[in-house]
């Protein structure tokens, strides 16, 4: 399926390029409002996500290409000394909000019944990739930020905290895709998203 599943794009294409940047700006912004993971407080839970879920609806294609790396680049003006860790926060975005895109197009919302198994490949593709990326990248981000001296110390401290990192990641993909699920909705009703397939009404 392709980014733009299938629709064609809706006039007004200046202003569906003006709602994503401000809707990238705003994730930007809401950065700086977080709430630290108990267990591990260097993990952050905060309402990024939403305002990038609801930017795939009005142009997926540019909110991918053009509006992470844009978040990037925000996220980095908040710690330039350490460009690894935005990195892997909008890896973290990005593996929610396109299956949450995908899965809404082919209308896996419009029921209860498989909006939870939408909520479950969509915690599962969040949560694996990280899995992956963390075991690749957090041994070496150790060693460089002088946490441990060496690789095999840092491998050891990623898998002490990976069983953390898995739950906070399934709690984001969680709630990112109920948050921003009843907003994409009214925001079809409404007709102002040039990039919905079909109804998503609330089914049973």
């Amino acid at each position: 399926m392709s980014l733009t599943g299938g629709c064609l794009p809706a006039k007004g294409t200046a202003e569906n390029i003006g709602v994503v940047a401000s809707l990238i700006a705003l994730s930007v912004i809401l950065h700086l409002f977080n709430i630290p993971f108990p267990p591990a407080q260097y993990l952050l839970f905060d309402l990024t996500g939403i305002p990038l879920a609801i930017s795939m609806f009005f142009n997926p294609r540019l909110t991918v290409l053009a509006g992470l790396p844009v978040f990037y680049i925000g996220l980095l003006l908040y710690k330039p000394q350490d460009p690894i860790g935005p990195f892997m926060k909008v890896a973290a975005e990005g593996f929610t909000i396109l299956p949450f895109y995908i899965l809404y197009q082919r209308r896996w919302f419009a029921a209860k019944s498989r909006a939870v198994l939408a909520t479950a490949l969509i915690a599962t593709s969040r949560t694996v990739s990280m899995l992956v990326l963390n075991l690749a990248i957090d041994p070496f981000y150790f060693v460089l930020f002088k946490w441990v001296e060496s690789y095999g110390q840092g491998l050891q401290l990623t898998l002490m905290a990976l069983p953390y990192v898995c739950v906070f990641n399934v709690i984001i993909a969680v709630y990112v895709t109920w948050l921003s699920l009843p907003i994409v909705r009214e925001l079809e009703k409404v007709g102002v998203l040039p990039h919905v397939k079909s109804s998503q009404g609330e089914g049973s």
